[in-house]
């Protein structure tokens, strides 16, 4: 599928390494999680397995050794919230990565991966003792409670959706799924942000032309705009104008994917003269 979206990834930070075998794995997710799931790998591998789950399919590999510091710079430098970052860093010693071995090129099926993935870390992670989750798509790194929250939030938003709860993908982890990227032409009274990992689920990242404002300010509206997205679909459309609070309007612009980059739709703030 030429124009699938990325594929999620997450990855459990461990002090010590994980081993079970593919049949204990499956015996335990078949108990815990789907007497369906299936977990398939070698007799003699007790590191590495494919889970399949109703249409999704995720690989299992436990690495014994520990994700290089310079991994994290952004998940510290962009979540000022994250009290317990270096501590949880500096303990891990192994880790678990998880990965969508399936892809695809529709937002809904690929929120349905991404809270499948979660859904199996989350079951992985009650038997392995984590110090803290990190999304790669993203590059956010969460401690456990935090981590069990988003699980727990994505959850209930999925439980409403199947009910045909109004607005209800509107509680998905928007949060942990999707980073933020501040820039400034001046590092003072302009300041603008783009996304991080949106588009594993949208297939595109949203940015906001820096204008005088607060890095407060954007956000809270860039991530309000994530937020819409993810419960109603792509309905940007090119060179339409969109309204966040009562003066502020801002032109939607569809920058296409070009040179490694993601396509992304561009805020510029519409002056008023």
């Amino acid at each position: 599928m030429s124009n699938a979206f990325p594929s999620p990834i997450l990855m459990i930070l461990l002090s010590e390494p994980f081993s079970i075998t593919a049949e204990a794995l499956q015996t335990y997710l078949r108990e815990q999680l789907n007497p369906n799931v299936t977990v398939t790998g070698d007799s003699n591998c007790t590191e590495s397995f494919i889970i399949t789950w109703n249409d999704m399919a995720f690989s299992i590999m436990s690495v014994d050794q520990p994700i290089p510091h310079q991994t994290f710079e952004a998940a510290l430098r962009t979540r000022p919230g994250l009290e317990n970052g270096e501590k949880i860093i500096a303990k891990h010693n192994t880790h678990i990565i998880i990965s969508s071995l399936i892809a695809s090129d529709k937002q809904l099926k690929s929120i349905f991966i991404a809270l499948g993935l979660m859904t199996v870390a989350d079951m992985i992670a009650r038997i392995a003792d984590p110090e803290g989750f990190y999304w790669g798509n993203s590059e956010v790194l969460v401690e456990n409670q935090e981590f069990a929250n988003y699980t727990d939030q994505a959850g209930e938003a999925l439980g409403k959706f199947n009910q045909k709860v109004p607005n209800a993908l509107y509680g998905l982890p928007a949060t942990f799924w999707t980073g933020i990227r501040f820039y400034s032409p001046d590092q003072a009274t302009q300041f603008g942000a783009i996304t991080k990992g949106l588009d594993a689920l949208t297939g595109f990242e949203i940015q906001i032309d820096p204008y005088i404002n607060t890095q407060a300010e954007v956000a809270k509206h860039l991530m309000g705009m994530v937020a819409y997205i993810l419960a109603n679909g792509p309905v940007f459309v090119d060179g339409n104008t969109i309204g966040i609070e009562q003066d502020k309007n801002f032109k939607m612009n569809l920058v296409p994917a070009k040179a490694g980059m993601p396509a992304r739709w561009v805020m510029k703030l519409v002056v008023q003269h």
